[in-house]
C-alpha cells in the first residue's frame, strides 16, 4: 500500500506491507516522521485520515483514549488496509539531530543480572550489527505480549551486535511481569526495532552536559556518559549526572559510574540522590569517587549546580513522568535554561 503523510511543510510518501505498523514502515526510510515513544503511550505520532483505510494492530494502546474521532489514529499502532493519506501536525522536513533509519532485528537475550529490587539488566545479541547515537532506544517485542516496549541502551559502541538494557518491574506491567516471572531469561527471543529517539548526545556540538535521571531512566545516561569518555570530550567539556533512587538498596551501576568518573579525569561528577534516607557511611566509603545527596533528584541537582549553569549547558532528562516534569520545571524556572537545551523522550 502507498502511504502519504501530509505535514505542515511537505508530503512524504512510502510503501507499507499488510500487517506492518505505519510508523515503523516509514521510519525505515524517513527518519523525520513524528514520534516519541513509538509504543502507543505518548500520542506524539497522532494522525488524521484524509482518505483510505487503516486497522489497529494494538486496539488497547494507552494513547488511543485521547483521540477525538474515528479518523484519528496512531501511526505506531495502526496498519494500512488500503492506500492511505493522512495528516500530521508536524514539519516533515525539519532538521533532524539523528538521521539513522530504523530497522527490524532478530534478537536473543544472552546475559542478565538482577541489580536492585525489581531492576534487571540484560544483554541481547542481534542477528546483525547496528549503529546508534548515545541516548537512543529500541522497541522490543516478545511473543505472547501485545505491543512493544521502549528501552534505552546503556552501552555505547559505534557499531555493535550487542545491546544492553536495564528494566524495572512495573505494577501491572504485562511485559515486565513476563520478564521477571522467567526462571531464566537467557535464550529468550525478541524482535527489536530501532534505533529511535532524538534526545541524543552529539559530541561534535561541544556542550557541557547535565543528566538528571530517576530509577531505570539512568539507562540512556549511561550510554551518553560512556560516549563522553569514549570521544574524550572531557578534555574540553564537563559532565554532571544526578541519579535519583529511593534508598541505597535501590541504587545500581555505582561501580560503573565510579569507573567513568575516574576515566573522565576530573571532568565528570556523579551525584546519587536518595529521596527516602541518606547514604550510609559504608556506601560513601565504598564509592569515594561518587557524591551523595538527600532529596528528590531535581532538587539535589539544582543545589549542586547553583552558579554552574552556562550558555553551553545541555540537559538530558529521563525517568518516571513526575521526575521528568519536576526536573523540567526546575531547569526552566530556576536555572533559566532554554527549552531548546533540555532534551528528553516521552516513554510514558
Amino acid at each position: 500500500m502507498k502511504i502519504d503523510i501530509v505535514g505542515s511543510d511537505a508530503t512524504l510518501s512510502f510503501n507499507s506491507d499488510a500487517g506492518a505498523r505505519i510508523l515503523y514502515e516509514g521510519l525505515e526510510s524517513i527518519p523525520s516522521l513524528p514520534y516519541e515513544c513509538a509504543t502507543g503511550t505518548c500520542g506524539s505520532c497522532k494522525a488524521k485520515r484524509i482518505s483510505g483505510d487503516f486497522a489497529w494492530v494494538w486496539p488497547d494502546a494507552p494513547a488511543r483514549k485521547d483521540l477525538k474521532t474515528a479518523d484519528d489514529f496512531l501511526l505506531c499502532q495502526c496498519e494500512a488496509t488500503s492506500d492511505l493519506k493522512a495528516e500530521v501536525r508536524a514539519k516533515l522536513n525539519a532538521p533532524q539531530a539523528v538521521n539513522l533509519c530504523a530497522n527490524w532485528y532478530d534478537a536473543q537475550i544472552i546475559a542478565s543480572e538482577n541489580v536492585a529490587p525489581g531492576v534487571m539488566c540484560f544483554s541481547v545479541k542481534l542477528g546483525q550489527t547496528t549503529s546508534f547515537v548515545p541516548g537512543q532506544f529500541m522497541v522490543l517485542e516478545f511473543e505472547g505480549i501485545v505491543g512493544g516496549r521502549a528501552w534505552s541502551m546503556t552501552n555505547f559502541a559505534e557499531k555493535t551486535d550487542v545491546l544492553d538494557f536495564v528494566i524495572k518491574k512495573k505494577p501491572d506491567g504485562a511485559l515486565s511481569d513476563f520478564i521477571f516471572a522467567q526462571q531464566s531469561v537467557i535464550g529468550l527471543k525478541a524482535r527489536v526495532f530501532g534505533p529511535l529517539g532524538r534526545a541524543v548526545y552529539q559530541q561534535a556540538l561541544n556542550k557541557d552536559i547535565l543528566c538528571i535521571a530517576g530509577g531505570s531512566g539512568v539507562a540512556g545516561m549511561m550510554s551518553i556518559l560512556s560516549a563522553f569518555v569514549h570521544f574524550e570530550s572531557f578534555k574540553k567539556n564537563k559532565a554532571n549526572l544526578f541519579f535519583g533512587v529511593r534508598t541505597t538498596a535501590d541504587a545500581f551501576f555505582l561501580k560503573e559510574l565510579s569507573e567513568l568518573v575516574v576515566q573522565a579525569a576530573g571532568a565528570m561528577r556523579v551525584v546519587i540522590a536518595l529521596s527516602d534516607a541518606p547514604a550510609t557511611p559504608e556506601l560513601i566509603a565504598q564509592y569515594p569517587h561518587l557524591q551523595f545527596g538527600q532529596g528528590f533528584v531535581h532538587d539535589v541537582a539544582i543545589q549542586h549546580m547553583d552558579g554552574q549553569f552556562t550558555p553551553n549547558t545541555r540537559a538530558f532528562l529521563a525517568g518516571p513522568p513526575p521526575c521528568v516534569n519536576s526536573a523540567m520545571r526546575t531547569l526552566l524556572m530556576q536555572a533559566k535554561l532554554p527549552a531548546t537545551e533540555i532534551l528528553y523522550d516521552k516513554f510514558n
